[in-house]
Parts: C-alpha cells; sequence; structure tokens
C-alpha cells in the first residue's frame, strides 16, 4: 500500500520538476529574446566582456562548480523539507524568494545567449540541461512538498540524484569544450 503512494509521490516531484524546467525555459527565451529585440545585444557585450576561455581543467573547479551550485539546490531542498511545517504567511514568502531565485538565475542565461547568441549557446550547450535538470528537480520536490510532505527517504533519494546531476553538470562543465579554446 505504501509503494504507490511513494511511487505517487515521486511522479508528481518528476512532474513538478518538468513545469519548473518550463517556467525556466519561458524565462530564458523571453529574456534573450527581448535583448535581441531592443537591439541592445552589442551594449550588453561591452558591459558583460565574457570570456570564452571555458574554466580550468582541474578537481579543485570541478568541485567549486559542484559546491556552488549545490548550496542553491540545498537551500531549495532544505525548504521543501519544512514547506509542511511552515505558516501559510511564511510559505507565501518561500514561494516568492524560491520562484524570484528560479527567475533572475534563469533571466541571467537569457541575458547571456541574447548578448552573446550562439557562442553563449554553444559555451552551455553540454552542461545547461543537466543544471536545469537538478535544479528543476530541486524545484519539484519543494512544489510536492507543498502539497503533501515529503518522507526523508524520498528527500533523501531527490537529493542524491540531484547531487549527481550537479556533479555531472561541474564535470561536464570542467572537462567538455564545446567552443571554447584552452
Amino acid at each position: 500500500m505504501n509503494a504507490p503512494r511513494a511511487e505517487s509521490r515521486v511522479a508528481g516531484i518528476v512532474a513538478d520538476a518538468v513545469i519548473c524546467a518550463t517556467a525556466a525555459l519561458s524565462v530564458i527565451v523571453v529574456a534573450a529574446a527581448v535583448l535581441s529585440l531592443a537591439g541592445l545585444a552589442e551594449e550588453l557585450r561591452r558591459t558583460l566582456r565574457f570570456g570564452f576561455g571555458g574554466v580550468e581543467d582541474s578537481p579543485t573547479e570541478l568541485a567549486r562548480l559542484a559546491v556552488h551550485n549545490a548550496r542553491l539546490a540545498g537551500g531549495t531542498l532544505i525548504c521543501a523539507g519544512v514547506a509542511s511545517r511552515l505558516k501559510a504567511r511564511v510559505r507565501h514568502l518561500v514561494d516568492l524568494l524560491l520562484a524570484a531565485v528560479l527567475t533572475f538565475n534563469a533571466a541571467a542565461v537569457g541575458i547571456a545567449i541574447g548578448a552573446y547568441g550562439t557562442r553563449a549557446v554553444t559555451a552551455t550547450a553540454a552542461h545547461l540541461p543537466v543544471e536545469l535538470g537538478a535544479f528543476s528537480l530541486t524545484g519539484g520536490a519543494y512544489m510536492q512538498a507543498c502539497k503533501q510532505p515529503l518522507r526523508v527517504r524520498e528527500l533523501a533519494a531527490t537529493a542524491a540524484s540531484i547531487a549527481l546531476l550537479l556533479l555531472a553538470a561541474a564535470a561536464i562543465e570542467t572537462y567538455v569544450s564545446i567552443g571554447t579554446q584552452r
């Protein structure tokens, strides 16, 4: 009797992760399109001055990237763990904060794409989908936890999946170069 219930929650996390990924992709596309249509790409390139040399090929850089992303994912998972214990007003504030973080980060990607076009797409093509998957799972876990508390086992399994995805994304970003000069 417990197995279908746990499977239902896992399916719910995945379904909510798809909603998060769709929202993030929508923000990315809109931000890139607005910048491109407004003719701000050249000005942004002058302001941002991104280099496309890639990151250092080292275990230290891999760890730095993974830890950086894990902090954001971990914060969201902590929110998922306590969501059922929060009063409605506090939970609404957490909802707004997490939505703002998602929007800000997705907009930053869209701004980079709007400013640099295919160069930014090529530089992020290998690792960004994996990162997006990990962060979408964190959002999915939070959304599901707001509907029904997650069991420790479900939260731990989700956290382990997210950690593996973030580690894979960091490894790809560190060691796989597409369109970069190393």
